[in-house]
């Protein structure tokens, strides 16, 4: 199932899309929905972001071609970063370059949107806390991020 945010007369709703139409849901997905009836194109929809997060949390140095190019080894342990929900934008957006950064990169990546709250959960059950996947340009100031040694900043802007 694909599912789709976006915005019709001014508030943000869920949607299923089906081939180039939008289904509009009683509900966001992880409450249970039921189809509205009738669909509106996919065409000229106005998309949101694919969640609402409350943060986003990002694994970093996660594939062994990066770390090396990065110049690092690969972790023993996961390189966790957050990111802000200002970061995420809708299909389009447009990413704000700031002015105290003369390289900014991007990375195309694989996104989870977790679909309920999740702690401490099993390998084997975590599967079960994923209400879908996306793509996500994970953007980075990288001459900031080696001048300082840390991501928050260079990670942090509010379209990135």
């Amino acid at each position: 199932m694909r599912l789709a945010r976006l915005l019709v007369a001014g508030q943000a709703r869920w949607g299923m899309v089906e081939d180039d139409r939008i289904k509009l849901l009683s509900a966001a997905p992880w409450q249970d929905p039921k189809p509205l009836g009738g669909s509106i194109p996919l065409e000229g929809a106005q998309l949101l972001p694919p969640a609402e997060p409350s943060k986003i949390v990002c694994v970093g140095l996660n594939y062994r071609a990066h770390a090396q190019e990065m110049g690092k080894e690969l972790p023993s342990e996961p390189l966790l970063f957050l990111k802000s929900p200002q970061a995420l934008l809708a299909p389009g957006g447009t990413v704000v370059l700031p002015p105290d950064s003369q390289q900014v990169e991007h990375e195309g990546e694989l996104a989870l949107v977790i679909g309920k709250p999740a702690k401490n959960v099993k390998a084997e059950e975590a599967l079960g806390y994923v209400l879908g996947y996306t793509c996500l340009d994970d953007v980075t100031a990288r001459d900031i991020q080696r001048r300082e040694k840390v991501y928050a900043r260079a990670k942090g802007y509010d379209t990135f």
